[in-house]
């Protein structure tokens, strides 16, 4: 494994109490990745954060793995999607502000996996149940399946269902609103779209989907599935608005606390085939 910095800046200290658990794993962190440089150092910035993906895309090393999220992912893309596609696949790790990534790669890279996952920075939390097993096993291509339970209706349409069947796609919402009208823009059409994101309020969560519903975003869609939306505010609120959206789609929504910027954040994979039922998502790695 390597590790890529495209988003902030990752300093030295900030890895400190990695280092032991990811050497462990045998990730390797170019020093370049940990260069501490001013996020909105534009265009010069925009470089290093290419050259760390171009580095890390015609390495040896099979899977890429994004050191955090964060500010400036999305501003490297439109160069990266002028170059030609790698000859070789690979599997990218990353998820909040590298959903620009995880959409670019899915959507023109489509023989690569691509896994909606924690970030490194991420496994030093001390109140963050990662599921790093089932990541592991998947990068270690132990298991065909698994559960991602807890998954609930939120609207009449997904009570309605004993079970829906698609392809997964989604990522931090925030971002997949970004993508429209991009050459990353998302497709929706025949998939299960998952959703999360972190510091925003009911009322951005509301527009920001809104936005994707006039967009035509949710017209052909097999269900939606709100994750975790971290830090926003008054959680009755945040009910109310999810559930009041809810009921104006004609689509199923389901809701869970499984994948996101909170204590849960279990792998999502995107282009997997997804099974929801019986209150659970049973999400096939092959």
């Amino acid at each position: 494994m390597t590790a890529v910095a495209v988003g902030s800046a990752v300093n030295e200290t900030s890895t400190t109490g990695l280092r032991i658990l990811i050497e462990k794993y045998g990730i390797n962190i170019p020093d370049a990745a940990l260069a501490n440089r001013d996020i909105f150092a534009g265009a010069s910035t925009d470089d290093h954060r290419l050259n760390y993906l171009l580095d890390a895309i015609n390495s040896n090393h099979k899977i890429i793995w994004a050191m955090r999220g964060g500010y400036g992912t999305a501003r490297i893309i439109a160069t990266l999607d002028y170059l030609p596609k790698p000859k070789s696949q690979k599997t990218f790790v990353g998820f909040s502000d590298a959903t620009a990534l995880n959409l670019f790669i899915s959507q023109k890279w489509p023989k690569w996996l691509v896994i909606h996952a924690t970030v490194l920075t991420f496994l030093n939390k001390t109140d963050f149940e990662n599921k790093f097993d089932i990541l592991l096993n998947i990068l270690e291509n132990k298991i065909d399946h698994y559960d991602v339970d807890g998954v609930y209706p939120l609207n009449d349409k997904a009570l309605a269902q004993k079970s829906i069947t698609g392809k997964l796609t989604g990522g931090n919402l925030c971002i997949v609103v970004s993508s429209l009208k991009t050459c990353w823009e998302i497709q929706t059409d025949g998939k299960i779209l998952f959703l999360e994101d972190t510091h925003e309020m009911p009322e951005r969560i509301y527009r920001a989907m809104y936005h994707l519903k006039e967009a035509g975003k949710l017209s052909k869609v097999k269900a939606v599935i709100f994750g975790h939306f971290h830090a926003a505010g008054n959680p009755k609120k945040l009910e109310l608005f999810l559930k009041g959206f809810a009921q104006i789609l004609d689509i199923p929504v389901y809701i869970t606390d499984k994948f996101g910027h909170g204590v849960y954040n279990v792998p999502m994979i995107y282009n997997a085939k997804a099974i929801i039922h019986d209150n659970k998502m049973t999400i096939n790695v092959k």
